[in-house]
């Protein structure tokens, strides 16, 4: 097996970067059971509202290797039994392409078993096949969704992989992939031939899929191509020949295709039932699947919008209740260097009644230097502060009761345009201006005290950001605002600084070991300047699932601490394995993708200190993470937060 475990660092991969090659898909997808639940199920809209059973098709692409060693396809040409040729189960092409030198045999999921750190995760039979080679046998020493079982056949001379097999489970498919590797050079470590044969089943729908890939391609066409459906350049291209049955069902979709055309030119009333039934069938995968549009004449721009009923996007947490968000992207190319980006992420939190949103608009001048020009525009964040109060009482000495009227809640507003720009991959600088509109909720208790309902801050910004090893590294930041009154309508007088470092440290492809550690002080406060708000130190409004802000971030800490400081001290630890606790159980193991441990720790004033500690997991269909905070070293909060995983990676 150490041969094995070798074999990859003694061939030279750096000529993979310059394979331009060809790859060869077809495939089928059985519908064996369905109900209405399919439709709801991210790219399966089209498949779920079809009327057969049985779905072919087959794609030419052009195959390329980035500069990390992934396997990059641009599609050349496309055929397909499916309604409205709709890309559907797209994760399944990951699996078409395993790696079985390294630690991920699939992108971003399941543990290969021939990569040297993995080897503590499986047991290992090695029987002699022949003079020259061996099989080996290979099972998982606990039952967990990460690992697959089977066997490769192998050179025991030295340790190349000729041809092998993975079951396993992973994200409700369970599947087999049977391999044959290339022969030479660079092209050993990379499979020249697989098949993929995956069922798929969830609350009573049971879908069944075969795929065969052939990589390696000679390069028979160019890659101009008008009609990327042209039927004769698939059949020119075809490397393996079509079975009877596969030729039955082209044969079967294309004459009931035309003999819709031909109802529909000759039947004015079924023109209006076509229309109506694309009309919502349009409506429906809107609703459930993600909808793209590329526009340009080289389709160098892009609208992405999220499904508006994805389970991606609601949240639970007990102080929040039930969060739905909603996520809009453009895009716009102009080459490699320049881009037009623009974003509209917003979100509602039903508990407490609250909208807000996120805006930014970037503009790319020189994309290998990180240098653009961005205007970010976020809303409707909720904010308290006592100070605006507690100084009307001490210049009004009445007898109204101001507690009473409700005077410290606002809403928060900022406009932020500035220009980032990295000179080198250590060094990166930040310049711009901010302005933030705070605006009273209830606006009755300021007219009797003839104060504004209203406060406005202009302030330039600068921030310098320091990577000691590059891009790939740990990152500090050193951030600086000045707002000044009278600047633009300002009527806030503030200085504030900060300083951030935060650092991934990969302990392997699945664990990791995240940190953060920062502090900020407000240096100078006006007269009128109730109101604290800080860079690196804020609530999330939007918060994604797992990999967004769960980790390194606080998860009972009221909202009004973050705004109740004049300085904070933070340091924030997570530890993240596929293995360490639940997973380990047989049962839960088939379940629990990653686990990790969470530990947070603030100093502010009137909070010193605050210590918050998390257990999660993610599994299959949701996120969950169990939080307890100590105040001044007495427990007192405890919540559980859920997040909805299910088809993320479709």
């Amino acid at each position: 097996m150490s041969r094995v475990f070798r074999y990859a660092s003694t061939v030279d991969t750096s000529r993979l970067r310059s394979v331009d090659t060809r790859a060869y898909l077809k495939y089928d997808i059985r519908i064996n059971r369905r109900n209405a639940i399919l439709l709801a199920i991210p790219t399966m809209f089209a498949v779920a509202n079809g009327g057969d059973r049985e779905y072919i098709g087959e794609t030419y692409d052009r195959i390329t290797i980035g500069k990390n060693g992934e396997i990059k396809a641009k599609r050349l040409l496309d055929r397909s039994t499916v309604p409205h040729q709709m890309n559907t189960m797209p994760t399944l092409f990951k699996y078409l392409t395993p790696r079985p030198y390294e630690e991920m045999l699939i992108e971003g999921r399941v543990l290969s078993p021939f990569h040297f750190r993995n080897r503590r995760f499986y047991r290992y039979q090695v029987t002699p096949f022949s003079v020259n080679e061996a099989l080996v046998s290979f099972r998982p020493r606990t039952n967990n969704t990460q690992m697959v079982r089977g066997w490769a056949r192998v050179d025991v001379h030295t340790g190349r992989i000729l041809e092998g097999a993975f079951d396993g489970e992973y994200d409700m498919i369970r599947f087999h992939i049977a391999v044959t590797m290339g022969t030479k050079g660079a092209w050993s470590v990379l499979p020249s031939e697989c098949s993929l044969n995956s069922r798929f089943l969830f609350l009573g729908n049971d879908i069944t899929s075969e795929y065969t890939l052939a990589i390696g391609l000679p390069k028979v066409i160019g890659d101009t191509i008008v009609n990327r459906r042209d039927t004769a350049l698939i059949n020119r291209v075809r490397p393996i020949p079509l079975t009877s049955h596969e030729e039955y069902l082209y044969h079967k979709y294309y004459a009931a295709r035309n003999k819709g055309n031909d109802t529909l030119r000759s039947d004015g009333k079924e023109q209006k039932k076509t229309f109506s039934h694309r009309f919502w069938g349009a409506v429906g995968r809107g609703l459930v699947d993600k909808m793209k549009q590329d526009f340009g004449s080289k389709g160098q721009g892009s609208v992405r919008v999220a499904p508006i009923l994805n389970p991606l996007y609601f949240s639970y947490s007990s102080r929040r209740g039930f969060t739905y968000k909603f996520d809009i992207r453009g895009s716009y190319y102009f080459n490699d260097h320049q881009a037009l980006q623009l974003r509209f992420k917003a979100g509602y939190a039903f508990k407490e009644k609250q909208f807000f949103f996120n805006l930014p608009f970037t503009f790319y001048l020189d994309r290998k230097h990180d240098a653009y020009i961005r205007t970010e525009w976020d809303s409707g964040r909720r904010m308290t502060s006592s100070e605006v109060v507690d100084a009307i009482k001490k210049e009004r000495a009445d007898s109204i009761d101001w507690d009473a009227l409700n005077l410290t809640y606002f809403r928060s507003h900022y406009l932020k345009v500035f220009a980032h720009y990295d000179p080198t991959p250590q060094w990166g600088l930040e310049t711009g201006i901010i302005t933030r509109k705070r605006r009273a909720i209830f606006t009755d208790g300021f007219s009797q005290a003839d104060k504004p309902s209203h406060y406005t801050s202009v302030a330039p910004l600068l921030e310098l950001t320091y990577r000691p090893t590059g891009y790939n590294g740990p990152v500090f930041t050193l951030d600086y605002e000045r707002s000044f009154r009278g600047l633009m309508g300002s009527n806030t007088a503030y200085e504030r600084m900060e300083i951030d470092g935060q650092y991934i440290h990969r302990l392997s492809a699945l664990s990791s070991l995240q940190m953060r550690a920062g502090a900020g002080f407000y240096t100078h406060k006006g007269p009128d300047s109730y109101f604290l708000d800080y860079t690196n130190f804020r609530e999330n409004n939007v918060p994604g699932g797992w990999n967004d802000d769960w980790a390194c971030s606080f998860e009972l800490l009221n909202s009004n601490w973050y705004n109740a400081s004049e300085y904070y001290v933070r340091a924030n630890i997570a530890y993240e394995s596929p293995l360490m606790l639940l997973s380990r159980l047989p049962l839960c193991g088939r379940l629990i993708e990653k686990e990790r441990i969470y530990f947070n720790a603030l100093a502010v004033r009137n909070l010193n200190p605050y210590i918050e500690w998390g257990y999660g997991f993610r599994t299959r269909a949701i996120s969950v993470g169990a939080f307890v905070s100590q105040h001044k070293w007495d427990f007192k909060e405890a919540t559980i937060r859920i997040g909805i995983e299910l088809f993320r990676h479709w």
